[in-house]
């Protein structure tokens, strides 16, 4: 292991969740998160997103009017708790959580988002609805927290924002997929009162089959 690049959380951790907002430095990251993701997923062969992609629509709309992007960053330091310009999400912090044992991040320089800063999760939100019930929602694209920060509530602060973030905005729901062999998971949102609707199956349509179907009516 590199030790020049890994760092040790060893009595307490600080953890803060904000809107991605910064191209040079927060859509690297993300783009390095979701590629982990997609390797998690074993999706890497369709991994197609690009920084470029990631920042052409990431930037387009308003916070939750449109694809939007949530990061969390820990720290050995207290984070700041400041107002923020920003009115569309007020960064959640949490400081110093009491660790049972030490946390070796083998990433650190490699998701540094600022000095004793890192990167160690995202999840990705755009808006939705569903006919058959009143209110919109968010769906949840992705949710995700490195390897080495798992098992400290860094995932139920995540899923806890877009609830949070849902619920100030009049929304009647939140959704999501989960994959039926990911148990983990499923044990995490049942946990967090989530409801499975197991009768039904996703379909995705792209690539060439999308082409092929859009020249039908051609």
């Amino acid at each position: 292991m590199d030790q020049e690049n890994s760092s040790t959380f060893k009595h307490q951790i600080s953890a803060r969740i904000r809107l991605v907002t910064d191209p040079n430095n927060d859509i690297p990251h993300l783009h390095k998160l979701i590629t982990q993701m997609a390797n998690y997923h074993n999706l890497t062969e369709y991994l197609t997103v690009t920084e470029t992609s990631l920042s052409n629509t990431l930037f387009k709309s308003p916070p939750f009017h449109s694809f939007t992007a949530l990061i969390l960053e820990v720290s050995p330091n207290p984070f700041p708790i400041t107002p923020h310009k920003d009115l569309s999400f007020n960064p959640i912090i949490k400081n110093n959580f009491n660790l049972k044992a030490p946390v070796l991040d083998p990433q650190s320089n490699t998701f540094r988002s600022e000095n004793d800063v890192y990167v160690a999760g995202h999840v990705l939100v755009f808006p939705s609805y569903n006919g058959f019930f009143e209110k919109p929602g968010l769906n949840m694209d992705q949710i995700f927290v490195r390897k080495c920060y798992r098992g400290l509530g860094f995932g139920k602060m995540l899923f806890s924002a877009v609830a949070s973030v849902a619920a100030s905005m009049g929304m009647g729901m939140v959704d999501w997929l989960v994959a039926d062999w990911n148990e983990e998971s499923i044990k995490f949102y049942e946990k967090m009162g989530a409801h499975c609707v197991s009768d039904y199956r996703l379909y995705k349509l792209y690539g060439e089959k999308l082409q092929q179907c859009a020249n039908i009516s051609g």
